[in-house]
């Protein structure tokens, strides 16, 4: 069974650690009432340049912030104690932004879901996406130099955020009391883990302990102040009349899909899914080894997989091949038990590890058990290296011969999961179990092979 390489994230906690902390107790103070107060009157001010149908009530004040919300199973405050790494921005630092059209790429997409808990999926090009609707946003960016503007009372979970590419911009915001810190949060969870897990970098309103943006697999310390921006009343102004630069203008609930060209989406009061299109990316051919698998590292089996992929209608179908095996795909054998000519790579107890596969007989679409998973997580791609053991599917296995044979899946995806697909943050890997052909290799039921769909296997378009 995967894991996470739990040397690897405290190295990573550590290199988070080289950040500048907060200078001192008083940087952690709440701010004044005198100052919400004008944060409030910023934050209609810049509201009042925006479309009519854009705009967004002011409907409380850092005086009346409800801590206790909670979306499907994220808490959106942390605790400043809780994070590792704390340390402020330098207010003197951060330019004006006055016009989000510089930001905009040739074509970059405009992307508004406002309120509601909503997925955004943004282009191939520079994207401006508004995260400040007070709602939960699921967003990826696609690629490109994107600009995410970040509002009160609003959290952002960016799947694909660059630290050399991205920015946020801060709307309604005192940079003052913004505070990026590494997560210390240990829970897995899959695409479901915690918004303070120790993998994710956060960016959060001191004032009000509000996370505003998780970013997972960023390091603490790679964001600075370069990453950051104030917003201006002439910055909204500008995205007034997009039409006269070519933006298709649609607006409405539910999915609201792109075109190849420039769109401004506007999302409704509800749950809405901006979508970049079927025709906006596309997945190359995703290929696996022993080398590839991590944390583990199967470098003794000549096993290669090669998958084949397509996401359509919210649909991921997947075939492919494995060839040159160590033994069958686990599980494929009907056996209940580890091989015991296995090699279980990391010290697992062969009971524990089966056992715990057999607490989860099928995936969440009803797809039986098998030895072939799709996970949550990225690897090797300039992110770094990551694993979680939780299933995001089973896959079927068909075995043709001991040490070959066919994958194949067919997988709805909820838009939060087609997210993580082209985030480039899924991987499929394969364990194996049972000699098959009598030559005393019984496989790696820990893994023998990692595919990963990461960044350089998903690409927009």
């Amino acid at each position: 069974m995967e894991a996470f390489d739990n040397k690897t994230q405290q190295n990573q906690s550590t290199a988070a650690g080289t950040a500048a902390p907060l200078s001192s107790d008083a940087d952690l103070a709440i701010a004044s009432k005198g100052s919400s107060a004008q944060a409030t009157e910023l934050e209609k001010a810049l509201n009042e340049a925006l479309p009519s149908e854009e705009s967004q009530a002011v409907i409380s004040t850092p005086d009346d912030h409800n801590h206790s919300p909670v979306v499907g199973k994220f808490q959106l405050h942390v605790e400043l104690d809780q994070v590792a790494s704390a340390k402020g921005l330098d207010a003197s630092k951060l330019s004006r932004d006055t016009s989000f059209r510089d930001n905009l790429g040739s074509k970059g997409d405009y992307l508004n879901p406002k309120e509601g808990n909503n997925v955004v999926i943004g282009s191939g090009d520079s994207d401006v996406i508004r995260g400040a609707g007070r709602g939960f946003n699921t967003i990826t960016t696609g690629t490109g130099k994107d600009t995410i503007i970040l509002g009160q009372e609003t959290t952002n979970r960016i799947l694909d955020f660059d630290p050399n590419n991205d920015r946020f911009v801060l709307s309604g915001l005192n940079p003052k009391n913004i505070v990026i810190g590494q997560g210390k949060n240990p829970g897995k969870g899959g695409l479901d883990q915690p918004l303070d897990s120790v993998n994710n970098a956060l960016i959060i309103d001191k004032k009000t302990e509000h996370i505003l943006a998780t970013l997972p697999f960023v390091k603490a310390s790679d964001i600075s102040e370069k990453n950051f921006a104030r917003g201006s009343v002439e910055a909204n102004k500008s995205l007034q009349n997009l039409k006269d630069d070519g933006f298709k203008t649609q607006r409405g609930s539910g999915k609201i899909t792109g075109t190849q060209g420039h769109d401004r989406l506007i999302g409704g009061g509800g749950d809405d899914f901006l979508y970049v299109g079927d025709d906006g990316f596309k997945i190359d051919t995703a290929k696996g080894s022993g080398a590839t698998e991590f944390p583990f590292r199967v470098d003794t089996t000549s096993g290669t997989t090669e998958l084949k992929s397509e996401l359509k209608d919210g649909v991921l179908r997947v075939t492919g091949d494995y060839k040159d095996f160590d033994a069958f795909p686990l599980f494929s054998q009907g056996e209940k038990e580890i091989d015991p000519k296995a090699k279980i790579l990391n010290g697992s107890d062969p009971k524990a590890l089966i056992d715990n596969f057999l607490k989860v007989p099928k995936d969440v679409e009803g797809n039986a058990i098998s030895g072939t998973h799709l996970h949550f997580s990225p690897s090797g791609d300039s992110r770094g290296s990551f694993a979680d053991a939780t299933v995001v599917r089973y896959f079927t296995n068909t075995p043709t011969d001991p040490k070959s044979g066919k994958i194949s899946g067919e997988f709805e995806l909820n838009p939060a999961e087609q997210a993580a697909l082209l985030a480039g943050n899924f991987y499929t890997n394969i364990h194996s179990n049972v000699d098959g052909d009598g030559d005393g290799k019984a496989g790696y039921p820990t893994g023998e092979n990692r595919i990963n769909f990461n960044r350089d296997v998903v690409k927009f378009t």
